[in-house]
C-alpha cells in the first residue's frame, strides 16, 4: 500500500523548468474537465511536502517555497479587488507558452475558486512549512535570506494589521458565502 501511495504522489508531481516545484490537487483520468484541480494548492501541497520531508526528499520542498514566494509579489485582484501585498497564491498552474517555447507560472488568487474567495491560510501555510523545512533538513540559509523574511514580514504585516480594508478574508464577492440568495456581501462583509 506504501508503494502505491509513493507512486500515486510522484505522478501527481508537477516540474516547472526542470525542477519538481509541488503536486497537483488531484489526478483525475475519468473526466476531462478537470476543473482547477489541475493546479497546485498551498494547503494541499502540505501534507504531500511533510510526506516529501520525511523521506528525505526536500528540492520539492525547497523549490515550492521559492515559487509561491516569487508569486506573492505578484499582482493579485479577485473581482475588481486588489488584495493586499502579502497575500500568497492559493494555487498555480505551469503553462506552456508554444510560441515562445517556455514555461511560465500562473498564481490563482481565488478568482477560479468555488465563490472568488481570496485565498486567506496560504499564507500562513507557507510559513509552516518553511519551518518543516527548516527543521527537516537544519538549512536556516532558505528561511534567513532577504526575499523568505520580506515574504513573512508581509504575511504578518497583512494579517496583523489594524485596520481590515485589505485583509483577505473581507476581500469576497457577493454571494460568496455559498447560500444561494443574494447576501448583499459587496465584497466587504
Amino acid at each position: 500500500m506504501m508503494a502505491e501511495a509513493w507512486e500515486a504522489l510522484r505522478r501527481s508531481m508537477v516540474f516547472f523548468r526542470g525542477h519538481p516545484v509541488g503536486t497537483l490537487a488531484a489526478v483525475d483520468n475519468t473526466t476531462d474537465e478537470v476543473l482547477n484541480y489541475d493546479q497546485v494548492f498551498v494547503r494541499d501541497f502540505v501534507p504531500s511536502a511533510l510526506a516529501f520531508l520525511m523521506n528525505g526528499e526536500s528540492d520539492i520542498v525547497k523549490h515550492f517555497l521559492l515559487k509561491t514566494l516569487q508569486l506573492q509579489d505578484s499582482e493579485k485582484r479577485v473581482d475588481r479587488f486588489k488584495l493586499g501585498k502579502g497575500v500568497m497564491p492559493a494555487s498555480f498552474k505551469v503553462r506552456h507558452d508554444p510560441v515562445r517555447e517556455m514555461d511560465h507560472l500562473v498564481a490563482d488568487f481565488g478568482e477560479t475558486a468555488i465563490g472568488r474567495v481570496a485565498p486567506v491560510d496560504s499564507g500562513f501555510w507557507w510559513i509552516i512549512l518553511l519551518r518543516a523545512y527548516t527543521k527537516s533538513t537544519g538549512d536556516l540559509t532558505l528561511s534567513e535570506t532577504p526575499e523568505c523574511q520580506k515574504g513573512i514580514k508581509l504575511i504578518l504585516s497583512l494579517c496583523l494589521a489594524e485596520g481590515f480594508d485589505t485583509f483577505p478574508t473581507l476581500l469576497c464577492a457577493d454571494g460568496c458565502s455559498m447560500i444561494d440568495r443574494r447576501m448583499v456581501i459587496n465584497g466587504h462583509p
